[in-house]
């Protein structure tokens, strides 16, 4: 007849996409904060690289997270961040009108 599944397995799936998801969106928020706040800086050169430092001391305390759902939210928010940051200035300027 059917196959037994644990009941489990959809509600991991359920946490895993949700947790990612949520990650991107805090990213991008952040992303847009920083954005928004700091775009008009003299030296936009410091401007990106501290960004992409925070980035990276993100994914870096990521890896050092010893529970797998918390360390995939830094990890994709660490990502989207970075992501949103470097390429999404034309949308940040548009939403910003």
């Amino acid at each position: 007849m059917m196959k037994e599944r644990p009941a489990s397995a959809p509600a991991e799936v359920v946490i895993w996409v949700s947790t990612s998801l949520l990650g991107v969106l805090a990213g991008v928020a952040a992303a847009y904060g920083l954005w928004s706040q700091l775009h008009a800086t003299a030296k936009p050169g410091l401007l990106g690289g501290g960004v992409a430092a925070l980035a990276a001391g993100l994914f870096l305390i990521a890896v050092a997270m010893p529970r797998r759902t918390a360390r995939l939210f830094l990890i994709v928010a660490a990502c989207a961040l970075a992501l949103a940051f470097f390429t999404g200035s034309s949308a940040f300027a548009a939403l910003s009108q």
